[in-house]
């Protein structure tokens, strides 16, 4: 079973562009209003920027996230308790989070922070 899961994580990453260190999950309800202004405000920015090169974003439903049905369900990741989630993964250990979204200049904040670690991370690894 864990196997075959790994597979499937595997492929979910190649189809999302995801590399197999470092994601971003955002984990939205369609009814959930903050979602829906993230989406406004920058939902079609991030795919352009230089964070998401490093940070690569994969929109998950909230209730397939509850079910299971996500392949990173089997990562080593905190209880998401309300949308939106920003859940950054590195080698499939949360290491760092955002939950909320107020507006733009405070995702941006903690986007930075995030892209930070990961940078600081590449830059020992090499």
């Amino acid at each position: 079973m864990m196997k075959k899961l790994l597979v499937i994580a595997a492929a979910w990453m190649m189809m999302t562009g995801a590399n197999a260190e470092t994601q971003l999950l955002y984990i939205f309800a369609d009814d959930c209003g903050a979602c829906n202004k993230f989406q406004r405000e920058v939902g079609d920015i991030y795919p352009k920027t230089q964070e998401s090169d490093v940070l690569p974003m994969i929109k998950i439903e909230l209730d397939q996230w509850r079910l299971g049905a996500s392949p990173f369900n089997q990562c080593a990741v905190a209880e998401v308790f309300g949308t939106p989630t920003f859940i950054l993964l590195e080698a499939c250990v949360e290491t760092d989070r955002i939950t909320g979204y107020a507006n733009d200049e405070l995702f941006w904040l903690g986007l930075t922070r995030m892209f930070n670690h990961v940078q600081r991370g590449l830059s020992r690894s090499q």
